[in-house]
């Protein structure tokens, strides 16, 4: 995984997210590893706080559950992806389209989520890219009142409890 030290905190969060939840599903990161990733991605230029963000946050996601029963729920044909309405291919770059079907796909958003996420977008105009799209989804999972109840934006990026990892 490679590192831009330009981009601001919440796209690296959001980044960090899904690197996390892909070397889960692909079964290269078990949780009991936290230490040794904590140190790897310290050394990458991640910062403490970002780092407690993004494992707080997975790990809330799999708290009591598989990992494999999360990141592997997209798979199942269950849900399905709407197509977008022409309006919507105006504000989303395709990359940014492509992060969205990703998160999604990776557990990270669920249907419901991926609407409002659009909704946000469609807002703030276009044409949104991968950085843009992670910037929102920062916003609707981490900041207080982004998203809805059940832990989804209840999480803000200064942690007071310290160091999860």
């Amino acid at each position: 995984m490679t590192m831009d030290n330009e981009s601001p905190a919440p796209q690296r969060v959001v980044g960090l997210v899904m690197h996390l939840l892909r070397e889960f599903r692909e079964q290269r990161l078990h949780p009991e590893e936290m230490e040794e990733i904590s140190e790897d991605l310290i050394g990458q230029g991640y910062t403490e706080s970002e780092i407690n963000a993004a494992f707080t946050w997975v790990f809330s996601r799999l708290d009591g559950v598989e990992p494999a029963d999360i990141l592997y729920r997209a798979d199942t044909g269950a849900d399905s992806f709407r197509v977008l309405h022409p309006a919507e291919r105006a504000v989303l770059k395709p990359e940014g389209y492509g992060q969205l079907l990703e998160m999604h796909n990776l557990g990270m958003l669920d249907m419901e989520d991926v609407e409002r996420v659009l909704d946000r977008a469609m807002s703030f105009g276009g044409p949104l890219g991968e950085e843009d799209i992670r910037m929102l989804v920062h916003a609707y999972l981490f900041e207080e009142n982004g998203g809805r109840s059940g832990g989804r934006g209840a999480m803000n990026m200064t942690l007071p409890s310290g160091t999860v990892h």
